[in-house]
């Protein structure tokens, strides 16, 4: 596409950095990134601001492409602020409170972000610099001269990354670009491989193991509840993320699955208040030999033939506790 009044907003100044028409400075010169010909800023009154080509025409895609170049260049080479690569990390948690799932199967490996600031990888960036290694010409080429470490940086106007060069295992930053406006992004913005402007080749960012449950713990979908029996004899539940219990709770009697069966959950809560009611000071429908289920705090009942409270055993004349 050849474009002869298009509006730019981008230009190179004498120096060859990459200048936004707002900053322009009056009286310096100025030459268009793709095709390297004299530009004049406008700055009238009616018209938005905008460099124009003075004589010659440009291709806009040339004019992008450049463009976007230079502002990771000049931005890696001329700012100080963090130039922010965000990966996803793998971690799989090892803790030991997994055995309490009672399901071998279960695993625990969420991803994770990962933030790594391009200056701290690498001391060094070049434009188009022909790498002998790979036999590649990549648009901005970072380096790390400590350790021998590259990445590619890749403007995408009209052609994509080629499948040779990403088969070199060069790590590789493909920013796409589509108008000014992405130009603005690679200026001031992190990138992230979730975004859409993104595409990132040969990045892996290192698994790691854990003993103890993360905040982004995929088990967290799983609850637990503890059982305490007041001194009034009622009995309490509470229910906890199986993130938020410690091994030493989960290892409780009175601590198990909320998504247990009723007639597994009877037992445990039947041993339960015999454990903390040895004495059978508290009267409690489930030491009852009549009741025969729990369910929520409800009780069956043979004789009432229905459910009730398992508390009613305090004003029942049929209450019996099983004999030990």
């Amino acid at each position: 596409m050849v474009v002869s009044s298009a509006q730019y907003a981008y230009a190179n100044d004498c120096s060859g950095v990459l200048t936004h028409i707002s900053n322009v400075i009056k009286h310096n010169s100025y030459t268009c990134p793709g095709c390297c010909e004299e530009m004049v800023a406008v700055k009238g009154k009616v018209n938005v601001h905008h460099f124009r080509h003075n004589n010659a025409t440009c291709s806009y895609e040339s004019y992008l492409h450049n463009a976007a170049k230079n502002a990771f260049y000049n931005r890696f080479n001329e700012s100080t602020d963090l130039i922010v690569l965000m990966l996803e990390r793998a971690i799989t948690c090892q803790s030991k409170k997994k055995s309490f799932l009672n399901d071998d199967s279960i695993s625990c490996t969420n991803l994770v972000e990962a933030k790594y600031n391009l200056r701290n990888l690498f001391n060094e960036a070049f434009l188009e610099l022909y790498d002998k290694s790979t036999g590649f010409t990549p648009d901005v080429m970072l380096s790390n001269s400590d350790n021998g470490s590259k990445c590619y940086i890749e403007v995408f106007v009209t052609h994509e990354c080629s499948e040779e060069k990403i088969a070199s295992g060069i790590p590789i930053i493909e920013i796409s670009v589509n108008d000014e406006n992405d130009i603005k992004y690679i200026q001031e913005s992190d990138f992230s491989i979730n975004d859409i402007n993104i595409s990132l080749y040969n990045f892996s960012a290192k698994e790691k193991s854990v003993q103890e449950c993360h905040q982004n713990c995929s088990l967290i979908s799983n609850k637990f509840e503890t059982w305490t029996l007041s001194a009034s004899g009622r009995l309490n539940k509470l229910v906890k993320s199986f993130n938020h219990l410690s091994e030493e709770e989960l290892s409780l009697n009175n601590c198990w699955p909320d998504n247990l069966d009723n007639s597994t959950k009877t037992e445990k809560i039947i041993n339960l208040v015999k454990e903390m009611d040895p004495e059978n000071i508290y009267s409690n429908c489930l030491k009852c030999i009549n009741a025969s289920g729990w369910d929520d705090g409800q009780v069956s009942c043979a004789i009432k033939h229905t459910s009730v409270p398992y508390t009613e055993s305090k004003a029942c004349k049929h209450y019996k506790v099983v004999e030990a």
